[in-house]
Formats: C-alpha cells, structure tokens, sequence
C-alpha cells in the first residue's frame, strides 16, 4: 500500500500532534462537566481476555496480535456480544500485546471494540467486512475534513495514506487520520508491512495512540484524555462509553 512509502520520525510527529490536537486533562474535565450524568465515571475495563495455550509472555511480544487470545474465550465473547470474530481477535489481541508492553496503559479490549463500532461497525460499515486475513473486503474511508461540520485538516502525507492530496480524511475499520498513523503506524499481524485498510495493524496503532493521549486508562482522567484525543465530539465520548461498558457485561469471564 502507499502509506508504507512515508516514514516519519515518530517523537517529532507525537510533539506536533500533541501541540496541535491533543486535548489536555482539564480540557476533558471540562467536557466532561457538560456532559449528562453517567452511570459510572467511565467505562468498565472488561478483564484481559486469556491468552492462547502455549504463548508465554515473551512470546506476546512477537506473536501477531490476531492469534493471542485464547479461541474459546474469543468465540464465546463474539456470540455474546455481536463483535464478529476476526476483529475480536484483533482487539482482545492488542489488549493483551500492551498488557506486557505498556502495562501501564491498562488499554482494554472493550474501550478498542466500542471505538471499532463506533468508527465502522467493526469494519461492516457500506456493506463491507473484515476478511480473515484482517484486511477491509473493500477500503474504508472517512469523509474529507474539510472543516464545517468536521475538522478542517489540510493535506499531511500527499494522499500516500488516505489516497487523496486533496484534503485529509480518516483511514481504515478505526477510522485513524494520516498523522496520527504517521507516529504510531503498527504492524500488528507481523507480515512485514503496515496497512491502514488492515484490523491488527490499525488496532495496535490505535492503542499506541490511546496510552500516549491518556497515560493510565484505568482512570478517569486518562480514559477521558485519551478518548477525547481520539474525538473530541462530547456524544463521541458518550457513545464510546456506552457502547464499552455493554460489551464488558456482555463478555463471558476470563
């Protein structure tokens, strides 16, 4: 794919990113003052799902992320909660990759679902889904962030990731813009490539980005951070709360 052409310095992006888009903890405070009361300060963290027999720790660090999570518990999960298989496997299995590699982040498997709904049905989104191999049956694009109703962010890679030097859009089944995927491009399934249009690789990148944004996202702080930095629209927030806290309760126990 074209996006594997640019390489960027990951530090300097996250700076400018941090500088230009990240919202920071007061600023969610104050969203969240706005927001209706909720049930709980934030979403459940769902336990880490169990991982695969025979992958021991050091294995989780280069094992593709799809192949993790114990299948019992990811089949079980996926008919309680409607989360098609193939891209539970990709959740559940990043979840337990930064367990071990940020296991400060505390990124769970509900919080990566609910934004994979939320962003394209777990990649169902126009009638599409995600193949076995974990690439979109058809390429997933965001609309143009032209500005309006929706961020206006001029054009940052020359379409080498979201396929247009036109204007910026939002790439892929977790919906990520091209500089977010410039600092924090992952290969989740370890086939040598990094694929905006592939579930692994764009959940990994995902969960890079959560744990940088919110630091610990075992607390409500840091959820908050980290969610709003992926959004910034209050019923996003709500919606990915929601939507997290129905697949925790849903998910058959570890």
């Amino acid at each position: 794919m074209a996006s594997r052409k640019v390489r960027f310095r990951r530090t300097l992006i996250a700076a400018a990113i941090v500088a230009g888009m990240v919202w920071t903890v007061s600023s969610c405070t104050a969203v969240r003052s706005r927001l209706p009361q909720l049930s709980s300060p934030f979403p459940s963290a769902a336990s880490l799902p169990p991982v695969a027999s025979g992958i021991s720790d050091d294995a989780i660090r280069t094992t593709p992320v799809n192949l993790l999570a114990d299948e019992k518990w990811v089949s079980e999960a996926a008919r309680s909660t409607g989360i098609p298989e193939r891209t539970l496997f990709a959740y559940a299995g990043v979840a337990i990759r930064k367990s071990v590699t940020e296991p400060e982040c505390h990124v769970s498997w509900n919080t990566l679902a609910a934004i994979g709904w939320i962003e394209s049905h777990h990649g169902t989104i126009f009638g599409g889904t995600i193949l076995p191999n974990g690439f979109a049956s058809e390429p997933i694009y965001g609309v143009p962030l032209t500005g309006g109703a929706v961020m206006d962010i001029p054009d940052f890679d020359d379409g080498n990731f979201d396929a247009t030097a036109e204007y910026d859009r939002a790439v892929g089944p977790m919906q990520i813009i091209p500089q977010t995927w410039a600092a924090w491009h992952a290969d989740g399934n370890l086939d040598g490539s990094e694929d905006g249009q592939q579930i692994d690789d764009e959940t990994l990148a995902a969960a890079g980005y959560l744990c940088f944004s919110g630091g610990d996202l075992a607390t409500a702080e840091g959820w908050d951070a980290a969610v709003t930095a992926y959004n910034q629209a209050p019923k996003y927030i709500l919606d990915i709360e929601a939507k997290a806290n129905e697949y925790a309760a849903a998910a058959p126990r570890p």
